[in-house]
């Protein structure tokens, strides 16, 4: 049996000509040349799907986009959260690979009071709401959850991945990740020691590419 895998990313995940129509890309034409990509099969989701056999369902994947957030694209969003089928297939696995531009932005983690109600402008809220309105949707599928991996600079060998942005810690969205993956019995990939190459600190070449699908097809073969 063949598994359906559909993506839910920001512009890591992004590659022209696979995602809905209308949504931003990363890797045109000029990145991808950029950065050494010339195929789909170059990017980290098609290697692991490859790796298991599988084939695409959507790549929901929106450049520039937060989970966080009350904008049509932001991962929490009604609309992205409802575009992970294509036609009358659903997909039968969901891998969830955002929050490195929440870092990168320096969006609160929770607020300081309880409240029940989720507020979308803050990452733990705004990535549970990216959950139970999947699951809801998508009830039969499997949801499977990525932490945010470290980079490092193709060219400049003193670079250091930052892990602090506007005072937050990579790790607490980290573990905000780690923490909603157990609340709402989802499945986890942790990433927390990968590390990728980049030319930009972001956005993975040819070669960051294959190491990051390294790390999820590592943890995927403990859960599939």
């Amino acid at each position: 049996m063949v598994n359906y895998f559909s993506l839910m990313g920001d512009s890591i995940s992004t590659f022209v000509g696979t995602q809905p129509e209308g949504y931003r890309v990363h890797y045109d034409y000029e990145n991808m040349q950029k950065n050494a990509l010339r195929y789909i099969r170059d990017t980290w989701w098609a290697q692991t799907i490859s790796h298991f056999s599988g084939r695409l369902c959507v790549n929901n994947s929106y450049a520039g986009s937060c989970v966080a957030g009350k904008h049509p694209f932001s991962g929490n969003s009604p609309k992205r959260t409802g575009l992970l089928h294509n036609g009358n297939i659903a997909p039968d696995i969901i891998l969830i690979y955002m929050g490195i531009k929440d870092f990168g932005r320096g969006v609160p983690i929770k607020r300081k009071y309880f409240s029940f109600r989720k507020n979308p402008l803050y990452f733990e809220d705004a990535y549970a709401l990216m959950i139970t309105r999947i699951k809801n949707n998508y009830p039969t599928s499997r949801i499977i959850c990525g932490t945010i991996a470290r980079t490092y600079h193709a060219k400049i060998n003193n670079w250091q991945f930052p892990e602090k942005f506007s005072g937050i810690a990579l790790e607490d969205y980290n573990e905000s990740i780690r923490f909603l993956v157990q609340k709402y019995k989802c499945e986890l990939v942790d990433l927390r020691y990968v590390y990728y190459e980049t030319l930009d600190g972001t956005h993975p070449t040819l070669k960051g590419h294959e190491e990051l699908a390294e790390g999820w097809i590592s943890g995927l073969e403990k859960i599939l």
